[in-house]
């Protein structure tokens, strides 16, 4: 090899452990801004448009939501480690996006979170989406859209609408308009008071509806138990579990077309017949009745659990 080759070669080798020098600098600096962020405190504001969409994401800490009358979307807070900054702005359309942004190298550390805290226009649509960042909203007039994984979710007030959906975070609604729909893997669901129509779905979590009246209903879950006291109206109910008791109360003077049937479970009924035998070789049991012409049809069915029509 000859001297001009060498002197590449030497000058490749330098060339090389420098850029490594460099690239190794430029990760640490990354990494530093990402926590040097930790524990920022964070008081923003910005004016926006009647009735403005408010779309939030964060992954770890907290997001409270609270409505007012003015119309402006205020930020406050405190941002987690491995956050590079809050980006917080509002759109050519009038929307107003509050995202959290994460260094790449975040890997879901949760001892210094992220906790928000938001004013927004009562009236205006919200949507959050989170992982395990609890979610508390109240004083929402507009339609609520949530999203989570782990998250605890708190809605107090009265949206015009609602949509959940969760993995095993649970679920406090104060008042579920019609048209609501929730849906979790293994968190407990609980609702104050709904009107109107109503759809669940839960696999092993439990569903609570403790008051109101409902529409159409439509419950299901897979080892939970739903209990129901909202009382039902003009619509169809349909509730289903596999292993779990369901429990609804219902009022006796309200006409109805009732079926309920169970294959190991058993039937409480306080106002109608008793239950059958499906067959003499099966613990499996049935009870099909109405209480006058016409009306809804109230549909319980679980496989193993028990089934329980109340008197309120």
């Amino acid at each position: 090899m000859c001297d001009s080759d060498l002197k590449f070669v030497d000058w490749e080798v330098r060339m090389n452990a420098r850029f490594t020098t460099m690239l190794a600098a430029l990760v640490i600096m990354i990494a530093a801004a990402g926590l040097a962020t930790a524990g920022q405190t964070v008081n923003e504001s910005h004016p926006v448009p009647s009735g403005a969409e408010v779309s939030v994401e964060n992954i770890a800490g907290s997001v409270t939501v609270e409505g007012w009358s003015s119309n402006i979307v205020e930020v406050t807070g405190t941002l987690g480690y491995g956050v590079e900054e809050l980006d917080f702005y509002v759109d050519d359309d009038g929307e107003v996006y509050i995202e959290v942004e994460y260094d790449e190298n975040y890997h879901g550390r949760h001892d210094e979170p992220t906790n928000l805290f938001i004013k927004m226009p009562a009236s205006s649509p919200l949507s959050v989406e989170t992982v395990s960042a609890s979610i508390t909203v109240s004083g929402i007039n507009g339609w609520v859209d949530i999203e989570t994984v782990s998250g605890k979710v708190d809605i107090s007030g009265r949206p015009e609408a609602l949509d959940i959906e969760s993995v095993d975070g649970g679920v406090e609604v104060e008042a579920a308009p019609t048209g609501t729909g929730i849906e979790s893997v293994s968190g407990r669901i609980e609702i104050a008071s709904a009107i109107g129509d109503l759809d669940i779905e839960n696999v092993s979590g439990t569903i609570v509806v403790n008051g109101g009246r409902l529409g159409d209903a439509d419950f299901e879950t897979v080892s939970g138990s739903i209990e129901c006291y909202a009382l039902p109206g003009d619509g169809d109910v349909d509730m289903e579990t596999m292993s779990g008791t369901i429990t609804l109360t219902v009022n006796p003077d309200a006409v109805a077309y009732y079926e309920l049937s169970t294959f190991s479970g058993s039937i409480t009924n306080d106002i109608g017949p008793e239950p059958k035998r499906t067959s003499k070789y099966t613990p499996g049991k049935e009870l099909n009745f109405n209480t006058g012409p016409g009306g809804p049809s109230i549909s319980l069915t679980s496989f193993s659990g028990a089934i329980k029509l109340l008197v309120r």
